[in-house]
């Protein structure tokens, strides 16, 4: 099958589901592919006197291959050779001296000129028939007037006619057999545009034609009836590589309801320049058709005045096409402008099958796009555009089966874009750079009507993370290509995908695949899964060592080229030798993770203790800064700095146990009254509705000194060991040192009893003994002198 000049696109990278008969962009059989399939069969045998061809007898046929032989003068052949091959040599006319029965002839690449009423008059029965590739400036009318068997014509690639020879071309072929016509390639590269007008087709109109090639004529439009001209039999149109713009015609398509496969593919596509070659090809760009006069010499209706006057009655408009264009142009006007008062439908030819639209250089974005639900169709090519988002919803085509939306430079699509593909089954979003539309689909929304999906691809999309439940949709996935992304991890849940036989991540960023990918790709429906890992960063280490396990023993995955992987382990290892790798690192591992749990337990252990050790050690000193920094905050301040001296809310903050409160409370009141004393005791002082601990720092952090009474009961006594203590860490953290705290022994040996850390008062002296436990308010010498002392130290400044 001979593919556009120039434009072969054979994408299929998932090779067996894909038939090269859906890949197709230029769908006519031209004559030499038919010759070739005859010749290449076969036993040699003689059918031309000087032994030039190569003659093969086929089926009791004989065929000639004369091709390239630098021939100007045709050979003599025997009478029973139906099919000759005369392409690459230096014809300039057509030879009259071969067989009369002849039914295949490839007279291309070739220095033929000018063809006439006289070139193929001999050749009545020919069926099959090339002049592409030649240098034809002009097709005579009545050239192809008595081949009325011709089936196949092929007239491309003579880019001197220009689309003006389609009309004696047609106009000969009006009653014969003709099935495939090739105008490819009739316009020179660089010509000016042109459009197809309806008296280029009008003979056509009563043909049993099926296939029609226009590629490559710098066509930019179609005259309004021109498709309608076209006969209802036509299963397959390319008009490939031209410059079509949009326009009204595009809803005439419809008419065609026959038509199984439209090729719009490599519209305004570059062309190489060549300074010494195509670029200065002598172009005919200003052709006219001359007049069209009958061969017996009477004007029919080939008269251009008489076209023109059927196609202003419109007779050769049909309905379908009238009420379509009613439907679009059925408009309001606001302020002298048109504006559309409805949503139009577009309608495609109800059998169409194949679409192809790639490689254009349109720049757009698909909007919502209804079509007629009237249609057929499954296959959609799309690849190679510059479609920079799908919106959508396209609507009408719920038949679409195969999707090839790749290189298309599409960084978003909607999550209701795919919505009206329910039966799709193979979809191709490669190259493109969708890593932001699949990074956020966390909820798997985009694929969610997707159910019968076999085959995605997203390669080449500059993905680095796929959210876990992207596929959550599609059961029925067989199929998934993930390469030539940036994926560092792959946490996709594919449980649910039993068929899942061919998953593609090489040539991402992949350490190991996780636990979960793992279990999942073992517990698959498939006998055999073809995983790919290559060019990923595998790493071999002993926190890598259970996935490389997996791969050694894991019988149904299919580690495709695994030889070549490779991974990080001293110098680069290669996974030929995949059970070497593992006896290396299980020794390595197996001779540290003991050592490694026992340092990790120990460290634990060892930095917990000296935690708690710490805490315990400077309980009170944390707990005073606690209270301090707390209390520092507050609105009120409990004291205030005068010069260089600080001015106290009371003269002591007196510390007791509640069992020896009728006893202090005397005390209290005999050293205020007799000393003018201002003393802070708890049951009277403390503000109600603050916490203990609160009203304790803040009594002590507001007296120059505090009075602890010690008995039996003040050490046992919490409270009071916390009213202790916090006045030490006063003492030593606020007061610079000062001697602050002063300990009175209410009973003798008391200070035995103190804990060791509290030692160093005793040490220093800062306590006084009582001379009468618990008399100290009667009237005796010794109780009268230790009131006195005691009032004259605490009313020193």
């Amino acid at each position: 099958m001979k593919m556009h000049p120039g434009k072969l696109f054979t994408y299929c990278k998932v090779k067996e589901y894909c038939k090269i008969k859906d890949m197709l962009v230029t769908v006519i059989i031209p004559i030499p592919i038919i010759m070739v399939l005859f010749l290449n069969g076969g036993r040699g045998d003689t059918c031309d006197i000087s032994n030039i061809c190569m003659c093969r007898d086929i089926g009791g046929k004989l065929f000639a291959d004369c091709s390239n032989k630098n021939l100007t003068k045709a050979p003599v052949f025997s009478s029973d050779v139906i099919g000759i091959n005369l392409s690459e040599n230096k014809f300039s006319k057509i030879p009259q001296s071969l067989p009369a029965k002849l039914l295949f002839l490839d007279i291309s690449g070739n220095e033929l000129f000018t063809l006439d009423n006289t070139s193929f008059e001999r050749y009545r029965l020919i069926q099959n028939l090339s002049v592409s590739r030649n240098i034809l400036t002009e097709v005579s009318l009545g050239t192809f007037q008595s081949n009325s068997q011709l089936k196949h014509l092929d007239v491309s690639f003579n880019n001197m006619l220009t689309i003006e020879a389609m009309y004696n071309v047609s106009f000969d072929l009006r009653k014969s057999e003709i099935r495939t016509l090739n105008f490819a390639k009739l316009h020179c590269t660089y010509g000016v545009s042109q459009n197809l007008q309806q008296y280029h087709v009008v003979n056509l109109k009563h043909t049993k034609l099926r296939e029609l090639n226009v590629a490559s004529n710098r066509i930019s439009s179609l005259e309004l009836g021109a498709l309608s001209l076209l006969p209802k039999s036509l299963r397959v149109l390319d008009i490939a590589d031209n410059v079509l713009t949009f326009g009204f015609y595009m809803m005439e398509f419809a008419v065609l309801y026959n038509l199984e496969i439209l090729n719009v593919s490599f519209q305004d596509s570059f062309h190489q320049v060549g300074l010494n070659g195509a670029f200065a090809e002598n172009c005919n760009d200003t052709r006219k058709i001359g007049p069209c006069v009958s061969v017996k010499g009477t004007v029919e209706d080939n008269d251009q005045s008489v076209m023109d006057r059927k196609i202003n009655k419109g007779s050769l408009f049909p309905d379908l096409m009238n009420n379509v264009l009613t439907t679009v142009l059925d408009h309001t006007y606001i302020d002298g402008f048109p504006k559309a008062t409805k949503k139009y439908t577009i309608y495609l030819p109800r059998n169409l099958r194949k679409l192809y639209y790639h490689d254009n250089l349109y720049k757009m974005s698909i909007p919502s796009f209804p079509f007629s639900p009237n249609n057929t169709l499954t296959h959609v090519f799309g690849q190679q555009n510059i479609i920079y988002e799908l919106v959508g919803p396209v609507t009408g085509v719920t038949h679409v089966l195969y999707m090839d939306l790749s290189g298309n430079f599409c960084k978003f699509i909607s999550k209701t874009f795919f919505r009206t593909f329910p039966n799709l089954q193979i979809l191709n979003l490669s190259n493109n750079a969708l890593s932001q539309t699949f990074e956020n689909e966390n909820e798997g929304e985009l694929f969610m009507n997707q159910r019968w999906l076999s085959i995605l691809d997203l390669s080449l999309n500059r993905i680095t993370h796929l959210p876990k439940n992207v596929f959550r949709y599609n059961d029925n996935l067989q199929h998934l290509d993930i390469s030539y992304n940036s994926l560092n991890e792959f946490r996709v849940d594919i449980h649910h995908m039993k068929n899942l036989s061919h998953l593609d991540l090489s040539n991402n960023q992949l350490v190991q695949l996780s636990f979960d990918t793992r279990e999942a790709l073992d517990h698959l429906k498939s006998e055999s899964v073809s995983v790919h890992l290559s060019g990923n960063n595998l790493k071999c280490s002993c926190e890598t060592i259970d996935f490389l396990k997996w791969m050694r023993d894991s019988k149904k995955i299919n580690f495709v080229g695994i030889r070549d992987y490779v991974c990080s382990l001293g110098r680069n290892s290669t996974f030929e030798n995949l059970d070497g790798i593992l006896q290396q690192l299980e020794k390595q591992c197996s001779s540290y993770t003991l050592i490694i749990v026992l340092m990790t337990t120990l460290i634990i252990i060892t930095m917990t203790i000296t935690m708690s050790r710490i805490l315990y050690r400077f309980r009170w000193k944390l707990r005073y800064m606690y209270y301090v920094a707390k209390e520092k905050y507050k609105e009120e301040k409990k004291y205030v700095e005068l010069g260089d001296k600080l001015s106290y809310r009371f003269d002591a903050f007196i510390s007791y146990a509640d069992q020896d409160r009728k006893y202090i409370i005397d005390l209290v009141k005999s050293l205020e009254k007799n000393n003018a004393l201002n003393l802070c005791i708890h049951s009277r002082d403390f503000i109600p509705g603050t916490g203990i601990a609160d009203n304790i720092t803040n009594a002590i952090h507001c007296s120059r000194r505090t009075v602890c009474f010690m008995t039996k009961h003040f050490l046992d006594s919490y409270w009071c060991m916390f009213e202790l203590n916090m006045a030490r860490m006063e003492a030593i953290y606020s007061r610079n040192g000062q001697n602050v705290l002063f300990l009175v022994a209410l009973e003798k040996g008391i200070m035995k009893h103190l804990p060791l850390q509290l030692m160093d008062l005793v040490d220093s002296h800062s306590y006084l003994d009582s001379p009468v436990e618990r008399a100290i308010m009667m009237d005796t010498e010794a109780s009268v002198a230790f009131l006195t002392k005691l009032g004259e130290t605490l009313s020193a400044k």
